[in-house]
């Protein structure tokens, strides 16, 4: 009799386990939905090429702590190259890479969404589908891989509800922008394919079905430009200040832009027809991408914003422009969003231990300047504490 007591209550337990497993799963997923504040704001915090591996470089991990400390976003974006394929060569040293930022966004309890890059999966045995599994192993992630039918992975959308949670407020769209192109012989890096923007628009018009035949105000995250920023760049005079040069002419940002140009923006050499995609249903107000890391810019073209957002990273090449970018997205206001750029110094602003450090580690500085840094950076410190 005892034994069959003692059988009866482990059963009960475990059902009582699973019970609250059921609720706490539930609870999980219901805490992943996006949702605009009470006071009608949304704020995202873009990051693009972290591309790094195992350890994370020490000035990145603490940008990337001190800028969620001060823009405290409601969700972050990672926009590919999150990490070096190339120097994780297994599958541990490829989770511990991605464990070095994503328990800073854990620790700091915030949504975070991304997309892969060209970098990210140059190691073969640490493909995209092994780091998703990875990604969704953090209970902070609310990204997802749709599914087969659709090429690359992690290509999805995320709707941000209203306040008061009754509809879907605004969409964000994230599109895995592939590698290199494999898909003719135009080379170059891969461009979003047919069957993406297939996607794409079926997933637009069922939004905008459910919003009473009005598109859903929306942006695209991806990590390589639309090649549609050719179009929009205007030609000018050689040594034009905040210019590039690109085949054999000089290129500047149009009037009503805001940001710089550093490089040549690096596009695939064709296009399926995304931008046009995105011009035809009328949703998105701005695509937006990272891959050339000292561009930091917005773009308006034909009603759309093009959006260049800086690399965050010191281990790849940088300039005075790394840092973040900021989305303000007003439900009272959505199809007018505010953007600024979070850079490194705006974050610090004249901490001088911040200075040094940047001067330390950055890729700009001279090797005579970089070697003063490290003392005077240890020196600030010591000052700090005391």
């Amino acid at each position: 009799m005892n034994r069959t007591k003692k059988i009866i209550a482990v059963l009960l337990t475990v059902l009582m386990m699973m019970s609250f497993t059921s609720l706490f799963a539930f609870a999980a997923e219901e805490d992943k939905t996006l949702q605009f504040g009470e006071d009608g704001k949304f704020t995202i915090l873009n990051f693009a090429d972290i591309q790094d591996g195992y350890p994370l470089m020490t000035i990145t991990k603490k940008l990337l702590q001190d800028t969620i400390k001060k823009v405290q976003p409601d969700l972050i974006v990672l926009t590919g190259d999150n990490i070096s394929g190339g120097s994780t060569t297994t599958k541990v040293i490829t989770r511990a890479a991605i464990n070095e930022f994503m328990s800073i966004f854990e620790k700091a309890g915030i949504p975070t969404a991304a997309v892969f890059g060209n970098h990210d999966d140059e190691s073969a045995l640490a493909d995209k589908d092994f780091q998703m599994s990875v990604y969704e192993s953090y209970d902070c992630f609310v990204g997802y891989n749709e599914g087969d039918s659709i090429p690359g992975v992690g290509t999805y959308n995320l709707p941000i509800m209203s306040s008061d949670g009754s509809k879907i407020a605004f969409n964000l769209w994230m599109t895995d922008s592939g590698t290199y192109n494999s898909e003719n012989d135009l080379g170059g890096y891969a461009c979003t394919t047919k069957e993406q923007i297939e996607w794409y628009i079926e997933k637009s018009n069922e939004l905008k079905a459910l919003n009473g035949g009005k598109p859903v105000p929306s942006i695209n995250f991806q990590h390589i430009i639309v090649p549609d920023i050719f179009d929009a760049l205007v030609e000018c005079e050689a040594g034009t200040e905040n210019s590039i040069s690109s085949g054999g002419r000089f290129l500047t940002l149009p009037e009503g832009s805001v940001g710089v140009i550093h490089e040549s923006p690096c596009p695939p050499n064709y296009s399926n027809g995304q931008f046009q995609a995105f011009l035809q249903q009328g949703d998105v107000l701005a695509t937006v991408s990272g891959h050339d890391h000292v561009n930091s810019f917005v773009v308006p073209y034909k009603g759309i914003d093009i959006v260049n957002t800086p690399g965050v990273g010191f281990s790849s090449y940088n300039d005075d422009q790394v840092g973040s970018r900021v989305f303000v997205l007003d439900e009272n206001d959505p199809e007018n969003y505010e953007t600024y750029v979070e850079g490194y110094f705006d974050v610090y602003g004249d901490d001088e231990e911040a200075f040094y450090r940047y001067q330390a580690y950055s890729r700009t500085t001279d090797d005579l300047t970089k070697f003063l840094s490290w003392f005077k950076m240890i020196f600030a410190m010591i000052k700090n504490i005391f």
